[in-house]
């Protein structure tokens, strides 16, 4: 099941918080499969009392992947914002490579306090998680957990069906 939490800039006082506001889920499903391509909404929120500027980088990430170029589409989030204002770009992953644990992180920014505004540096290449998923291929999705499930589900079917067929015998 996907999970995720927002990540919050702060000096002292909290100052940017950035958070996935939609996802890309297929009706019915809590898992993502190696034919989507994925949209994911993120919205950054200047949470002080002053105005925010910089920018920081949203990347896309496979855990299985060791290859760091392929370890990444990212976007680039410029930010200029007033005291309670927010910004939502897109985030979209053309193509889902693996199998596994995928993740929507943002770069590390620290802040920078100027007279009248916050600015935000970023942190080298740390990235914070913000949403978290699993991919599968559809076929190797449907034999290894929707099959085994439905045999489930139609065996308890059945042994409630041979109980009453044999209590409907003993009192009939």
């Amino acid at each position: 099941m996907p999970a995720n939490a927002p990540y919050t800039v702060t000096k002292g006082d909290d100052v940017l918080e950035i958070e996935l506001i939609s996802e890309d889920l297929e009706s019915r499903r809590n898992v993502y499969f190696t034919d989507q391509s994925p949209v994911f909404e993120i919205r950054a929120e200047n949470i002080s009392n002053r105005p925010v500027e910089g920018s920081t980088t949203l990347r896309f990430s496979f855990e299985e992947s060791e290859n760091k170029i392929e370890n990444g589409v990212a976007t680039k989030i410029e930010l200029d914002l007033e005291p309670g204002e927010s910004k939502t770009v897109t985030h979209q992953i053309r193509m889902l490579p693996y199998q596994g644990t995928a993740a929507v992180t943002v770069r590390r920014c620290r802040v920078r306090d100027q007279e009248d505004r916050i600015e935000l540096q970023r942190i080298s290449n740390r990235y914070k998680r913000i949403y978290t998923f699993m991919v599968y291929d559809r076929d190797y999705y449907k034999v290894n957990y929707l099959w085994p499930r439905r045999a489930q589900y139609i065996a308890a079917f059945l042994s409630v069906l041979i109980v009453l067929v044999g209590i409907l015998q003993l009192t009939g």
